[in-house]
């Protein structure tokens, strides 16, 4: 799930990247994503980790990213 979230960032780390060369800003909503998808990717492990039988692990159902 991780690499999936990772994934995801990389798509808008070229915004990052132009606001540490050159200083032009990254539009909020992009910020707002990317700060969500961490915040899932946080959330989603928590969870993972309070699984404790096989059962819950097969059936665990994660979030939607895309």
């Amino acid at each position: 799930f991780n690499s999936r979230v990772g994934n995801e960032l990389k798509k808008t780390d070229w915004y990052i990247i132009r606001e540490m060369e050159n200083g032009t800003e990254v539009p909020s909503e992009i910020t707002s994503k990317r700060q969500t998808l961490r915040d899932t990717a946080n959330a989603t492990e928590i969870e993972i980790n309070e699984l404790v039988t096989i059962e819950e692990i097969i059936t665990f159902d994660y979030p939607n990213i895309d």
